[in-house]
């Protein structure tokens, strides 16, 4: 049995070129998604302390019980608030990663082919176009459009820009929820009357007492508008793509052109 290059030199100029140009667009797949998952990984070890803090404001918010004076709605009211930013913040650490991802793991596949196709684009500058073999000129020819769709993907898609956005709504989210863990403790520690003079007063009509509690559930209430009024400020959806970055035929051609410069003058002239 022919070992794989063996039967790759056994192929004409035209399928090995047609190979060599798939070769190069399979590993640059391959190289991108290696690169993402390291940088998933990346990312949940970075927001780690954030994961763990999450963690701890649910506990607390699930063992916290009702105040005294507060009354069950509110409560419920306030919890929900709280539920309903855990959500959201889910949401957006999910979108921060996603981006993170991408945008680094295009990064690497530039720096690498970058680094690969100098070498290529010095041997086809010596050689000559006219000069090279089909196959060199596939090879370069393939890492070109990876290097050049790497240079439209960030920009057209946003990546860095969605990035900040999302992670910085995340950490809006994370102060918020932050937020009505000391509402709740604040609520939970005022106490109006100790234990022993409610009961005292359980009974009784004072205007004394329905003055102070009355005060205490405008308080209550105060804090949920404020809550409210905090999550309808920071909804929003961040997804920003920039269609007008992607470019015509003739803007690309420019484009490598100008990348290539003095380069590809060289190959030019060198070209019989």
């Amino acid at each position: 049995m022919q070992s794989p290059f063996a039967l790759y030199r056994a192929q004409t100029d035209k399928v090995k070129s047609i190979i060599v140009f798939s070769s190069v667009v399979l590993t640059a797949s391959i190289v991108f998604l290696i690169a993402n998952v390291q940088m998933g990984n990346v990312a949940i070890r970075m927001m780690d302390p954030f994961s763990r803090s999450q963690e701890l404001i649910q506990q607390h918010i699930d063992k916290v019980s009702k105040p005294d004076l507060m009354s069950e709605t509110q409560f419920k009211t306030i919890k929900t608030q709280q539920k309903i930013l855990a959500v959201r913040k889910a949401h957006y650490l999910a979108l921060s990663r996603l981006f993170f991802r991408n945008y680094y793991g295009v990064l690497i596949l530039t720096m690498l082919f970058s680094c690969v196709g100098g070498v290529v684009l010095f041997i086809v500058i010596n050689k000559g176009w006219g000069g090279s073999s089909e196959p060199l000129k596939a090879l370069f020819l393939g890492i070109l459009m990876v290097v050049t769709f790497c240079g439209f993907f960030p920009v057209v898609f946003k990546q860095q820009e969605n990035f900040n956005q999302n992670i910085g709504s995340y950490m809006n989210y994370t102060k918020a929820e932050a937020n009505i863990v000391g509402q709740l403790s604040a609520l939970q520690n005022t106490r109006l009357f100790t234990i022993t003079e409610i009961k005292k007063i359980k009974d009784k009509d004072s205007a004394f007492t329905r003055i102070d509690t009355n005060r205490y559930l405008r308080e209550a209430d105060s804090l949920i508008n404020m809550n409210t009024v905090t999550i309808n400020n920071l909804t929003n959806y961040i997804l920003t793509i920039d269609a007008r970055e992607i470019k015509s035929i003739g803007e690309v051609y420019k484009s490598i052109a100008n990348s290539l410069g003095s380069g590809s003058d060289t190959t030019r002239r060198r070209t019989p």
